[in-house]
């Protein structure tokens, strides 16, 4: 899969562009603000319909403006694929989705258009904090890899969030009824854990063997063994839903007092170990890197053995974090692949056998300018 085209309208510092795309690699560079990161942010939006920077969309409205659009074309092995979304962030719905040109319902829906992968420094923050960010790595790639994933995720969170008001407004105010209602959602929000937590599991295994294989072969070092682990309250569980609603009901006092749902798999996370030993407390900066760049590779060959093909990958000044041990590792896996690199220096780029350097630059009022170079 790549994208073939990128148009953009009052879209963070872009009033206003179109931009064709090249199949294979091709270089953005100029200064830290210019507006590199922002076309890797419009495509990661066609991808997963949300940011990988902010959870505020009003945030990628140009300055001053109502509205923004971002129109994305790709080709895959069963065609061409259009995908638009369009921001309101002062109306009601905020986003808007049109595949071909026609109204989508969901989110859901836009999955499978565009696939990417995308590398930036923030990625440390999968090890460095806490359950809620590694959580969230999951969710945005099972959401590209099986569509299906956001609709099941979407319908637990929902019952979740229905059960966790029901607690809040019973120790507030009281509540009719209260046990037979807590009743029927512990039996809803089990049922809806238990896909949740299969879809996890399998992806958590393929990835682990995918990344270990990357890790091995970056550090060079067989002694070293990399592996990721489901760990959660469910991550062992045979029968899950029968599991989850005894472990709903062991802790309902608890939640009673707490206003909110202390069991489930919204407390799931993911052990990264090195030899057995938990990576986040005894790793070195350069594991820890390693670790990151692993499970990004892991990912890009998760998803080309699935879907049949690979995913764009997007490189989001990454160059200048990583070694040359690093670097090559990295510049390895995009061979026959997609791959939008930025960096601020075009000598940064060297070695990537890049087949287009893009240099971006501001004009006086701050709007991003693109001269493209062959």
């Amino acid at each position: 899969m790549h994208f073939t085209r990128l148009k953009l309208q009052q879209f963070r510092n872009y009033p206003s562009l179109d931009l064709s795309l090249h199949p294979g690699i091709t270089v953005l560079y100029g200064a830290n603000g210019s507006g590199k990161t922002n076309l890797l942010e419009a495509m990661h939006l066609l991808s997963l319909g949300r940011s990988h920077r902010t959870t505020q969309d009003r945030e990628m409205v140009a300055a001053e403006c109502d509205t923004a659009a971002v129109l994305g074309c790709t080709r895959r092995l069963d065609g061409e694929h259009e995908i638009e979304i369009r921001l309101f962030p002062h109306q009601k719905p905020q986003k808007k989705l049109l595949l071909y040109r026609k109204p989508a319902q969901r989110i859901s829906d836009l999955m499978g258009h565009a696939t990417v992968v995308m590398f930036s420094p923030e990625d440390i923050r999968i090890v460095r904090d806490g359950p809620a960010a590694r959580r969230r790595f999951i969710d945005m790639q099972l959401s590209q890899i099986r569509p299906s994933y956001l609709r099941i995720l979407k319908t637990y969170l929902s019952i979740l969030e229905s059960r966790n008001a029901l607690l809040k407004q019973h120790k507030l105010s009281g509540v009719q009824d209260f046990i037979t209602q807590l009743d029927t959602w512990d039996e809803q929000l089990a049922a809806a854990a238990a896909p949740l937590v299969r879809a996890r599991r399998w992806f958590l295994m393929e990835l682990n063997r995918e990344a270990a294989l990357q890790y091995a072969a970056i550090s060079e070092n067989p002694g070293e063994p990399f592996e990721l682990r489901y760990t959660g309250q469910l991550a062992e569980a045979d029968d899950i839903a029968q599991v989850m609603l005894d472990g709903l009901s062991r802790h309902r006092r608890e939640d009673m007092q707490r206003m909110y749902t202390t069991f489930g798999p919204h407390r799931d996370d993911v052990a990264l170990l090195l030899c057995g030993r938990d990576l986040r407390a005894f790793g070195s900066q350069g594991q820890l890197r390693t670790a990151v760049l692993s499970m990004k590779l892991g990912e890009i060959r998760l998803i080309e053995n699935e879907m049949d093909e690979p995913p764009a990958l997007l490189l989001d000044d990454v160059f200048s974090e990583l070694d040359l041990k690093r670097r090559n590792a990295l510049l390895k896996s995009t061979e026959g692949i997609q791959t939008i690199l930025s960096c601020t220096d075009k000598a940064d780029a060297a070695g990537a056998k890049a087949d287009v350097f893009i240099r971006v630059s501001q004009d006086a009022r701050g709007a991003a300018q693109l001269a493209k170079e062959e």
